[in-house]
């Protein structure tokens, strides 16, 4: 014998979810330190305070030169300057002038071109050598040629993280490139977990006939917690009903059972 299904007004798994989360309300907020934000939910809009990068800056090693100055054939540059990363460029580039310059280094004024180090005469890469006195090459570079210029990534202003967003690896990295420490989270739902059951033993007990170990906690615990939630472990209720109202009066104070 058939039976009509649609009798039941059974409900699609959308409109159950549906129906389930309108009782939820958002949690509250709270600043949380950079280094435990990770798989935090973000709170607020983040929009960059200044420019990344910060300046023009060498993509890699090699010389800072004028592309204008450049050839086809060979020609010799006098180096004026040696920039390491993480200094500031005294000198400006006049025509004839290089300056040997690291990775991630910032151009000196003058220079907008940057011939690699194995595009030229200068051999020695030995840490701790000194620049050379002149530097030679024969290559044509276009303005711009290996530099990373001034907020080629991110413009001040910019909104680069959305509230909402779950902060994963790369997010912490942009923010602390960004210099924010503190970071505006929502706070993590709080899950009351229990089992039920007087066939239930806790995971070190030996077994006993009958008796099987309370493992469904275990999972259901790391899940939530994989959530992003924390989980407030109850432990198993017996099978009466003295024994379930006492664990559930415990899990009400709690966002979720």
């Amino acid at each position: 014998m058939g039976y009509n299904r649609g009798a039941f007004n059974m409900l699609s798994v959308t409109e159950a979810r549906e129906r389930i989360l309108s009782h939820f309300q958002t949690t509250a907020t709270e600043s949380t330190p950079l280094i435990a934000c990770a798989n935090r939910v973000l709170a607020i809009d983040i929009a960059s305070t200044h420019d990344l990068p910060l300046f023009d800056n060498s993509a890699m090693d090699g010389f800072a030169i004028r592309s204008e100055d450049t050839s086809a054939s060979r020609i010799t540059l006098r180096v004026v300057a040696d920039i390491p990363a993480g200094s500031t460029p005294s000198v400006t580039l006049r025509a004839g002038e290089a300056a040997r310059i690291m990775t991630g280094a910032q151009l000196p004024s003058g220079a907008n071109a940057v011939i690699p180090v194995e595009d030229t005469d200068f051999h020695n890469r030995d840490t701790g050598t000194s620049a050379p006195e002149t530097v030679s090459f024969e290559r044509i570079l276009n303005s711009g040629e290996n530099v990373r210029p001034r907020g080629m990534d991110i413009h001040a202003g910019e909104v680069v993280l959305k509230k909402g967003q779950t902060l994963n690896p790369q997010e912490l990295g942009l923010l602390a490139m960004l210099g924010i420490s503190n970071v505006d989270v929502y706070k993590k739902p709080r899950v009351a977990l229990l089992s039920s059951g007087d066939e239930l033993l806790t995971v070190d007990a030996p077994l006993e006939s009958g008796k099987i170990r309370d493992s469904n906690s275990y999972t259901l615990g790391a899940a939530i917690e994989s959530a992003g939630s924390e989980v407030l472990r109850l432990g198993v209720a017996k099978d009466t009903r003295a024994s379930v109202e006492k664990l559930f009066q415990k899990a009400m104070t709690e966002d979720v059972i």
